[in-house]
């Protein structure tokens, strides 16, 4: 009983890890800072709660529905999804590690009222920068590999450490500075592109084309 217990537990850590991971809080961080530079912080504190609870909503939608979609409307497998998410969260991460994204001007989002500013920013900010395909395809193999209740588990889990990030933003870029969330930005690819090869390999090996 203890066992399954601390089993649970274990693999609900784990998933709550790969999904922070996925969602790339340091590497969003500076982005999302950047984007609303100027906007006042009551503001700022608000869009980022509202942004981060969207990608909630997008996730736990996505984990309810995505095994149903995956079984019966698409007729793919676990291995075959566990090939295509490893794919995009390499390619992703290969891209954006090796190439930064060009810069914008976000200098009329300061003047905004919440209503517009909101519109604006739930597209790109909650999805695809914060969910994007990686984080779909991470979820439903949590689902498939452990259970539904594992897996809502970990995205809440993931969710609650997503919201205390951006809530205290400002203060975290004020203590660690730019230079050390882009370190940190870069090292979080490195470990999401190694999940994402752990991902095809198991994929692969499900699928009788790699040897166990």
């Amino acid at each position: 009983m203890f066992s399954e217990i601390e089993s649970d537990i274990h693999a609900l850590l784990l998933g709550a890890i790969a999904v922070i991971a996925v969602l790339n809080p340091f590497g969003n961080l500076p982005q999302f800072i950047a984007m609303t530079n100027g906007v006042k912080m009551p503001f700022r504190k608000k869009l980022f709660r509202n942004i981060v609870f969207t990608a909630f909503c997008i996730v736990l939608a996505f984990l309810l529905s995505g095994s149903f979609i995956m079984k019966y409307l698409f007729r793919v497998s676990l291995d075959d999804m566990r090939v295509a998410g490893g794919l995009i969260l390499i390619v992703m991460s290969m891209k954006n590690l090796l190439f930064s994204s060009a810069s914008q001007d976000y200098s009329n989002y300061k003047s905004l009222r919440f209503e517009d500013l909101f519109r604006k920013t739930i597209i790109p900010m909650a999805f695809p920068m914060l969910v994007g395909p990686g984080t779909l395809a991470t979820v439903i193999v949590i689902t498939e590999d452990k259970s539904m209740m594992i897996a809502i588990g970990a995205v809440t889990l993931a969710f609650l450490f997503m919201f205390a990030l951006f809530h205290y933003a400002a203060t975290i870029e004020m203590i660690l500075g730019k230079l050390v969330l882009y370190i940190f930005s870069r090292i979080a690819l490195v470990f999401i592109i190694a999940m994402g090869t752990r991902m095809i390999i198991g994929g692969l090996k499900g699928m009788g084309i790699l040897q166990t």
